[in-house]
């Protein structure tokens, strides 16, 4: 099974709810692709729900850090947001939890970004 996205305009960003489960590097690229597209459009301020992903391999581990330095490099932000207990726990265990950018939620993430 692979992933599916969901793009939601908030203001001053895009929130991508993120479903499925990816296993494959092209898998991956679908979210990095639409990543991109953002980014090309001037709207590199992105919030990441991963509310429906349970557990991330290494390639998504790759991928959050593509994401979140494709939108630094662009003057913008990735907020991650509802991620499970296991990626929290990946996160931590690898130390991205003091690089990655994690809120509760969604309009958390909203109201950093309009800060």
């Amino acid at each position: 099974m692979s992933i599916s996205l969901n793009q939601i305009s908030h203001t001053n960003c895009t929130e991508i709810q993120v479903s499925g489960s990816a296993l494959t590097e092209p898998e991956f690229e679908v979210l990095t692709d639409a990543v991109q597209e953002l980014i090309e459009t001037d709207n590199s301020n992105i919030i990441l729900n991963l509310k429906e992903i349970k557990v991330l391999n290494s390639l998504g581990i790759n991928t959050l850090i593509k994401i979140f330095t494709r939108s630094r490099n662009h003057g913008g932000d990735l907020i991650i947001v509802n991620i499970s207990d296991k990626i929290s726990q990946v996160l931590l265990l690898t130390k991205l939890n003091t690089v990655l950018n994690i809120a509760p939620s969604v309009q958390e993430a909203v109201n950093n970004f309009n800060s």
